[in-house]
């Protein structure tokens, strides 16, 4: 989920390009890796499989494939039941590899986690549009890093279908990113001022306002289209697109030519690498030599409307990597086509990783044919007919694919026979140590795994492989006497010592009517993000729920902003929250809109 935001109408997007020539980032990534560790990678490989009883060993790791499943040893376990940990389940699945997965909470999901309020009920229209989106909340409906979540939820459902299980059907809805009628506030302006009449405001940056960036950077120009715009408000867009340009045009060598940058943050690079002179057309004498460095005023500025305070301490090629995925929002039939396209799962996240437990604990799971069929009618492999569309059955009536967009030709797979269910997702199992045995598999070595279930019984596990899934901070596992890890390499202990967090802060609040959306007159087409310097930063409109009285706004904010609304209390976070809503809309009385503090009801 990227949380680079720009400061542009839909018409200047810095970052607008087809992305049908866009290529992966994850593979790229992937390419990086195996250039620069691949020969260390491959000799321990070849050391593992060149041991004096390997083939012994390859016997164990063939038992499941020769056994009936329910007969099958369980060869890989798997530490984390987030996403990561379940994709790898998924896969172990599908291949007839036998594993067991152990999640320390009661939910699966991660990072993918839905608020549902205790007043939230489904099948209530007055009620069914009361949650939020702790995690993640969004994906780029065309990203081709992903769409292979489209495909996932495809295939999940081709199952779930054959086991009668319809009611966990993934589907996906749209979600609303902006609208002309978001509000934006900053610096004590007198009123807020809507998305669509933004473009050439000042928003009291300046210093006729008490601002600090001279009036050169915010008096308005016009580009050689005619078409009027402040300088400030073009400098992200010439800083990335030249790389944007790069990995468009060849992806392996532009991404190459962005890590040259890799040990730049956003924050040093815009002071210390880009010149005034690289602004080329925008570039005005009064601004200063071309040979200068953008200001502390100018960057402090750019930071505030792209992402929020404190966020350009993140890696210049992160940035420029999160504005290329952003691009994964536009539609790649129709490059004229400037809208923003993004999805969220119908009735909550949560609903994706909770059917991938329930395939996980079915005895038979994806097959090839439901992967090829879901990468058909996603457009990642031409249909039948030989050509390339994207018509996902399993899309909203509001989420459908705009009418420049091909329909894809591809035919479903007969569903397969019903399948036994088999426990393999442990929840409420918590993971205290993992170790490396040597005397395991009958020489060959393997892992000891530690558990300790909700009862409180610890017991130990046994596999040839694990694959570890947890966040790096989750390897202190607050036991008193056990290392998660043990003998880390040095690599590895370095890499999980390094590893570096950056805080967020959300906060879901519930209101007596949907004020943001008749005050917009936008019931059903959704609003998007309303900005504000306010600690709060950010209010996330719900992309759902429009034909009830009640409403649940999100509250989403990151870094410094979210640190300082972490050291509050809970009440107190929600005063902040409602004092920085109420900025946005000094019409409304917020207090008397609010349904008071109630927390998991009306707050969260």
């Amino acid at each position: 989920m990227s949380y680079l935001q720009f400061r542009h109408t839909p018409k200047r997007n810095p970052v607008k390009k087809s992305s049908q020539n866009q290529g992966s980032i994850r593979k790229a990534f992937s390419d990086f890796l195996l250039v620069h560790y691949g020969d260390k990678y491959l000799k321990e490989i070849n050391r593992q499989r060149s041991r004096k009883n390997a083939a012994a060993f390859k016997n164990v790791l063939n038992t499941p494939l020769s056994k009936k499943s329910s007969e099958a040893i369980p060869l890989v376990g798997i530490i984390g039941g987030g996403f990561a940990g379940m994709y790898a389940g998924l896969m172990l699945q599908s291949l007839g590899i036998e594993f067991e997965l152990f999640e320390a909470s009661k939910r699966v999901g991660g990072r993918i986690d839905t608020w549902y309020s205790s007043s939230y009920n489904a099948s209530s229209k007055d009620n069914d549009g009361l949650y939020g989106e702790v995690g993640g909340m969004r994906l780029p409906q065309f990203s081709p890093d992903m769409l292979p979540v489209q495909q996932l939820s495809i295939m999940l459902n081709q199952v779930l279908r054959a086991n009668n299980h319809t009611e966990q059907l993934v589907k996906w809805r749209k979600f609303y990113y902006n609208s002309p009628e978001q509000r934006m506030r900053y610096n004590n302006m007198d009123a807020p001022i809507e998305a669509q009449h933004a473009t050439l405001n000042t928003l009291n940056f300046d210093k006729a306002n008490g601002g600090g960036i001279p009036k050169i950077w915010l008096s308005p120009a016009t580009d050689a289209k005619g078409v009027k715009y402040l300088p400030i408000n073009e400098i992200i867009g010439v800083v990335i697109q030249p790389f944007i340009d790069g990995i468009t045009t060849n992806f392996e060598e532009g991404f190459k030519k962005l890590l040259v940058f890799d040990n730049y943050s956003m924050w040093a690079y815009l002071t210390n690498v880009f010149t005034l002179g690289e602004l080329g057309d925008y570039y005005q004498e009064k601004m200063g030599p071309k040979d200068a460095n953008l200001s502390y005023n100018i960057t402090s500025y750019l930071e505030t409307m792209n992402v929020g305070s404190g966020m350009y301490s993140v890696s210049f090629a992160e940035m420029v990597m999160a504005a290329y995925d952003w691009g994964g929002s536009l539609n790649p039939y129709d490059s004229l086509d400037t809208s923003i396209y993004m999805l969220t799962v119908n009735q909550g996240m949560q609903h994706l990783p909770d059917a991938c437990k329930t395939v996980l604990n079915f005895d038979a799971g994806i097959r090839e044919e439901d992967g090829k069929y879901a990468q058909q009618i996603l457009g990642l492999l031409p249909g039948d007919d030989g050509t390339k569309g994207y018509s996902p059955e399993n899309l909203t009536k509001d989420a459908q694919a705009p009418a420049t967009v091909p329909a894809a030709d591809a035919t479903a797979p007969p569903l397969a026979s019903p399948s036994f269910k088999k426990q393999r997702v442990f929840t409420e199992h918590k993971v205290t140590h993992v170790n490396y045995d040597k005397s395991l598999y009958g020489g060959h070595g393997g892992i000891n795994i530690g558990v300790q279930n909700n009862k409180g019984e610890k017991f130990s596990k046994q596999y040839a492989y694990a694959i570890s899934t947890l966040p790096n901070g989750n390897y202190l596992n607050g036991e008193l006497k056990t290392n998660f890890f043990d003998n880390l390499s040095f690599d590895k202990a370095r890499a999980i010592r390094e590893c570096n967090y950056m805080p967020s802060f959300k906060a879901f609040i519930t209101f007596k009517s949907q004020f943001w959306a008749i005050l917009g007159k936008r019931q059903g087409e959704g609003l998007g993000v309303g900005t504000s310097d306010r600690p709060n930063r950010q209010i996330v409109y719900p992309s759902y729920g429009y034909d009830a009285d009640k409403g649940v706004l999100q509250i989403y904010c990151w870094a410094q902003d979210a640190e300082r609304m972490g050291a509050l209390s809970d009440q107190e976070r929600v005063n902040e929250c409602l004092k920085g809503i109420q900025y946005l809309y000094p019409e409304v009385v917020i207090d008397q809109e609010f349904m008071g503090y109630k927390p998991e009801e009306y707050t969260k």
